[in-house]
């Protein structure tokens, strides 16, 4: 276990991560991390990638409803507003 200190910066607080640790989780500029806290306790953590998704999982959660009103402004015939056709 180590000890950090946390520091002013402007006027956040901020806490140095050693480079031990950084080294040991990937960790670089502009990693994006997630923060959790209780009375007790701060937890960071690297955000994960999003779980990919089969294209069936995502069209099995299209609302059929939806599609059919797009579907309608799509073939409208002529200009509805200021276009030019």
């Amino acid at each position: 276990m180590m000890t950090v200190v946390v520091k002013k910066i402007g006027g956040s607080l901020a806490v140095s991560i050693p480079k031990a640790v950084a080294r040991e989780m990937g960790l670089v500029e502009g990693t994006s991390l997630h923060i959790t806290s209780s009375a007790d306790a701060v937890v960071m953590r690297k955000h994960g990638r999003r779980p990919r998704r089969s294209i069936r999982s995502i069209v099995d959660q299209m609302s059929p409803a939806a599609y059919r009103r797009r579907r309608c402004e799509i073939l409208e015939k002529g200009p509805v507003g200021k276009e030019v056709w």
